[in-house]
């Protein structure tokens, strides 16, 4: 079985091993999210950065992939994209 998020802030033994990482997001909000794995005592691991916020990229990329300003802002109003 391969686990979802959610079942990897359900299961007892990571929540035990303390392996459940409180990480703030842009604007103040804290979401759970699993750490690193495996944890080893000798090169245990950080995590620096919860990543991107949703659609910070987005524009970026849809214009690396050939879309115009107005391709975009037509995909945004349309909802298709943050």
């Amino acid at each position: 079985r391969i686990y979802s998020v959610a079942d990897i802030v359900a299961d007892p033994h990571y929540q035990a091993r303390g392996m459940l990482l409180n990480a703030e997001l842009p604007g103040g909000a804290t979401v759970k999210m699993p750490g690193i794995v495996p944890k080893m005592s000798e090169t245990p691991g950080c995590v620096n950065w919860s990543g991107p916020s949703l659609g910070q990229h987005t524009d970026g990329i849809l214009a690396g992939l050939g879309l115009t300003d107005q391709d975009i802002e037509r995909l945004k109003a349309e909802g298709v994209v943050q």
